[in-house]
């Protein structure tokens, strides 16, 4: 087209040139020979294109004219100025203007604008090419140059985008058979495409299907028409030759026309025929060319043909948006979960599927399974079960699965561990019948024993309660009352707790649960701590004879109970009897048995069979708290059986290896009473001087002065007495006192504590100032005044060791506990330690101390205290599950988890805070070894066992998006974080899930980065080279 074009332009030219020259050979026919062959050489030059020779020759024959309005000088300038076009010199154009605007009704002015107008056109100067068309007059050219001239004014105009000015002429030239036709063809035919006119355009671009200009171009244009008019048919006909390489189209425009072929396969749902023309445009798309709709196109193909795992590759990337194409990418995604067995993912996307509204269908089955795999599941990060079928009937209450619903419904009430809004949800169904009065039953006893966990005594005795109005299992309406007993019994009421036993062992239901066994024992504890010792020896005993199998440890217990209650009922014998059962079981620890054992032989006036036993306590048991104790006995009972050296080698243990005991001065006393009978006055003197000069205000210094007074006397030395003897003044101090705690002891502290303050007063260093501070501290405590409690029984513990030493440790200890002040409550209980003869204390003493060193974070010290608490024996349930939480925190804090696993399963087992705490400890242990599956598989556990603790739920709900990224499963951690981000509302939580969206959104990025090299353009952009250049 390009030799086309200057053939064209030359043939016009050598016509106006031939005229021309005629009228110059008629001039120049005049002239001399030398400058006819000038113009000669001039026009030949031109002729064969030799433009500077021919613009040197033009200007010499213009300055050799006579007459610059000679026919000879303007043909010359003329030329010059076309020969100096043709050169691209500078002064090109203004030689051709000023020629134009100087000669304008030349005949060559016309042709002068046309080569001006075809000059600016070649350089692609198309907004001045076309201002230079304008200015041409068409009906002045002949009919080849006017199509040319016509196309090229057509061609400017689109270049410059104005396609309405550009279809005029276009459409001119389309009229007439000639060398543009085809090229008019194209750019009219682009001009419909691009505005929306697909029928224009078609019929356009097929009329030079076959032009060899054009035939690399045109197919892409008609498959993409015969796409946007659905004319899938011969799409499908026409399309597949261009997918060979012999085609020349580059990858990107096959993977165009691939998807467009596929696309219409995929419209007849021919997916397998569809299958390898979408595979291949995906395979050839990259970056944005991946948008959601062709996400979901591929991914639903996939889904269609049975790959799910390849579905999903391609699904989850429609489903950023909130538009119906989202709804239904979630909507298979589920089910291509459904299909490879992954239901909790599953539910995830039935989830997501069935928040939008644009499909009221999907949303409503979506809802529908959703909701199922909550139910069968048994696990749900926020909307449970019943949550989710209750919505689903509000939203969709004439939906036919409205009954299957209904039953779903009712079974996920009777699984459900959300007990209490389980509970509210049956409480709207009308008519209830057997079956839901049998949920409500157990759903009120299981939210009773939740509360019961969590020390909520109150309001689960509420809940068993409720659970009795619907008796419809014996077994569960017995149990009732087994619990209301063991709620009442931690309350303190011991007598109501032994009633509510009693009558669970009454109850019908009651053989048949496992508790049975169980009732007797509690029963036996009540009546123990009512001291009904009657009672409770009733009780033991009937446990002992129904369960002789039963756990050794609690049989050892209710024989120690049921021999100390025969102790306290004085049955000394039937005592010894069942202290021997124990000590023969070999359960330990058996310290305390063989004690009670020798108190009951010495009782039963057997002081050789309570030495014995006494001497095998402290040669087996040299640990045991009892120690003292025992040394103190027998050092008496020798003395009783005049054994005064073996008496005093007991007692002098005691003083010598437990000196800071309260005992210790008590057996400075006996040991006076030995030294009088062995008849030793100077070592009898030496003790009065270190009882006087030690206990001088102690009753002990009473109790030997009354056994060294003849000594004294004899000796001459009475002066210099300790106050504690009180030979003058001491009867009135003795009877101020003992106003004072006759009043106290009786509770009648209003009444005591003036009297206590003045003895107080009177005598700050008086015989009874211990036990007077002490008593005092006592009716503080009880009058509520915790701070001047305190106080007193801080004065007590500045004293030496006494009687009082113990009880004052143990209240300045629990004061200083309960105003917060752990470093005082931990110096308390430390002292406490040291100076307890009752176990109860002792343990007591380590309890505090855990608590107080955890409290003020020395980890190390709590951790061996949180030991010691674990492995006593007596430690209450509550107090030891405390200590394995705590310890096993402590061990986690440092890094050692694996050292508490077992106590962290056996805190799980129990249930309540501690059991979530522990359950999380777990999943966090799983999470940095990078075990991953598991760690999932607990925070499953704990989102559905402990749904209840809020504060590790949401914990838990936070580590389960960061095991989903560990897993690199990036979808289920979007749609997890959302989840929380929507239904969880603390602060603090919405914070950590902003952060972990935030590395969500960084992680996708990575994942999804274009090619630096992709071209998004959807279009054909290209046109074919100007025929003329």
């Amino acid at each position: 087209m390009h030799t086309m074009l200057t053939f064209l332009s030359r043939t016009a030219l050598l016509g106006v040139v031939a005229l021309s020259s005629a009228a110059s050979l008629a001039q120049w026919s005049n002239a001399t020979d030398p400058q006819n062959v000038a113009h000669q050489r001039a026009v030949e030059a031109y002729e064969n294109q030799q433009y500077a020779l021919a613009l040197h020759n033009f200007e010499s024959l213009m300055a050799a004219a006579t007459s610059e309005s000679s026919d000879a000088y303007v043909e010359a300038n003329h030329y010059a100025a076309m020969s100096s076009l043709a050169l691209y010199h500078r002064d090109a154009v203004y030689r051709v203007e000023s020629f134009v605007e100087k000669f304008p009704e030349s005949p060559l002015a016309l042709e002068a604008r046309w080569e001006l107008a075809n000059y600016h056109y070649k350089r692609k100067n198309y907004s001045t090419a076309a201002e230079e068309f304008n200015k041409i007059r068409v009906r002045e050219l002949d009919r080849p140059r006017r199509d040319e001239y016509r196309f090229k004014l057509g061609h400017c105009y689109f270049e410059r985008e104005e396609y309405e000015k550009a279809r005029v002429p276009l459409y001119e030239v389309l009229e007439v058979e000639g060398d543009f036709q085809s090229a008019a063809q194209y750019y009219f035919s682009h001009i419909a495409y691009l505005k929306g006119q697909p029928q224009v355009a078609l019929d356009g671009f097929e009329k030079i299907a076959d032009d060899p200009d054009f035939q690399e171009l045109v197919p892409l244009y008609i498959t993409q028409l015969y796409h946007a008019l659905g004319l899938w048919e011969r799409l499908k006909e026409y399309a597949p030759p261009l997918l060979d390489e012999s085609s020349g189209l580059d990858d990107e425009s096959v993977a165009e026309v691939a998807h467009l072929l596929g696309d219409a396969w995929y419209r007849d749902e021919a997916y397998d025929t569809a299958s390898p023309y979408l595979e291949l445009a995906w395979e050839g798309t990259d970056g944005p060319g991946r948008n959601p709709e062709f996400a979901y196109q591929v991914g639903y193909m996939r889904y269609r043909l049975g790959d799910w795992r390849g579905a999903l590759d391609c699904l989850p990337l429609a489903t950023y948006s909130e538009d119906e194409l989202a709804q239904n990418a979630a909507y298979h995604m589920a089910d291509c979960y459904l299909e490879m067995g992954d239901r909790a993912r599953a539910k995830q996307a039935f989830k997501m599927a069935s928040t939008p509204e644009f499909d009221l269908d999907i949303q409503e089955d979506a809802f529908f399974h959703y909701a199922k795999l909550a139910y069968e599941l048994s696990f749900n990060p926020f909307d449970d079960a019943v949550v989710a079928f209750e919505t689903y009937l509000e939203q969709f209450p004439s939906s036919p699965r409205r009954d299957e619903a209904y039953r779903f419904l009712l079974q996920v009430h009777m699984t459900s561990r959300d007990y209490e809004r389980a509970l509210k949800a049956l409480d709207n169904i009308t008519n209830p019948d057997e079956t839901v009065r049998s949920a409500a039953q157990l759903l009120a006893f299981n939210r009773a024993v939740e509360l019961f966990q969590n020390n909520q005594l109150s309001q689960a005795l509420t809940f068993f309660n409720r659970s009795r109005a619907n008796n419809v299992d014996p077994q569960l309406h017995a149990e009732t009352f087994y619990w209301e007993g063991e709620i009442l019994y931690n309350k303190g009421d011991y007598l109501g707790a032994a009633a509510a036993f009693a009558k669970f062992s009454t109850t019908p239901g009651s053989y048949l649960s496992e508790l049975h066994n169980d009732a007797d024992y509690a029963r036996g504890y009540a009546h123990y701590k009512s001291e009904k010792y009657t009672d409770a020896l009733s009780a033991f005993r009937s446990y002992l004879e129904t369960n002789p199998d039963d756990d050794p440890s609690r049989m050892r217990d209710a024989e120690l109970r049921t021999a100390d209650c025969f102790y306290a009922l004085k049955s000394f014998d039937q005592a010894a009897e069942y202290y021997d059962r124990v000590l023969a079981r070999g359960v330990k620890p058996l310290d305390y048995a063989l004690f009670q054992r020798s108190m009951s032989a010495k009782l039963d006036e057997d002081l050789a069979g309570q030495l014995t036993r006494l001497n095998q306590l402290l040669e087996d048991h040299p640990d045991s708290r009892l120690v003292v104790e025992a040394l103190f006995q027998a050092g008496r009972t020798h003395i009783e059986r005049d054994e005064l050296d073996k008496a005093e080698a007991k007692l002098l243990r005691l003083v010598d290896d437990f000196g800071a005991t309260p005992r210790a001065k008590q057996a400075l006393v006996e040991l006076c009473l030995v030294g009088v009978k062995q008849g030793q006055e100077d070592k009898v003197l030496a003790l009065w001087d270190r009882i006087r000069n030690d206990y001088g205000n102690d009753n002990v210094a009473a109790d030997a002065y009354n056994i060294v007074e003849p000594l004294l006397i004899r000796r001459g030395l009475l002066d210099n007495l300790p106050a504690a003897v009180g030979l003058d003044g001491d009867e009135i101090e003795k009877r101020i006192f003992e106003s004072a705690s006759y009043l106290a002891l009786e509770n009648r502290c209003e009444e005591a504590l003036p009297r206590l303050e003045e003895y107080i007063r009177q005598y700050p260093a008086g015989r009874y100032i211990a036990e007077a501070q002490f008593y005092k501290g006592n009716c503080q405590f009880e009058q509520g005044n915790p701070e001047e409690a305190y106080s007193a029984y801080v004065a007590v513990l500045a004293m030496p060791a006494g009687e009082f030493t113990e009880a004052s440790s143990l209240g300045a200890a629990t004061i200083a506990w309960n105003a917060g002040d752990h470093r005082a409550a931990l110096r308390h209980y430390e002292t406490l330690e040291g100076v307890a003869m009752l176990q109860t204390n002792r343990l007591e003493a380590a309890i505090g101390q855990m608590r107080c060193h955890y409290l003020l974070g020395q980890e190390n010290q709590a951790a061996d205290f949180a030991a010691r608490v674990m492995y006593d024996p007596a430690t209450p349930d509550d107090i030891r599950r405390t200590a394995k939480l705590w310890n096993a925190r402590i061990a986690c804090n440092q890094g050692q988890h694996s050292t508490v696993l077992q106590d962290l399963d056996e805190l799980v087992t129990f249930g309540g805070s501690a059991g979530a705490e522990a359950q999380y400890l777990l999943a966090e242990h799983a999470f940095n070894t990078k075990n991953y599956d598991s760690c999932e598989t607990m925070l499953f556990g704990l989102i559905e066992n402990f749904y209840q603790q809020e504060p590790w739920r949401n914990k838990g709900f936070l580590l389960l998006v960061s095991t989903y990224i560990g897993l690199n499963d990036l979808f289920q951690a979007r749609a997890t974080a959302e989840s929380i981000l929507t239904n969880v509302q603390a602060p603090d939580v919405q914070e950590s899930v902003s952060d972990l969206l935030f590395d969500i959104d960084a992680l996708e990025a990575a994942q999804n980065a274009p090619d630096a090299n992709t071209n998004g353009d959807e279009t054909p952009n290209q046109e074919p080279e100007s025929n003329d250049e």
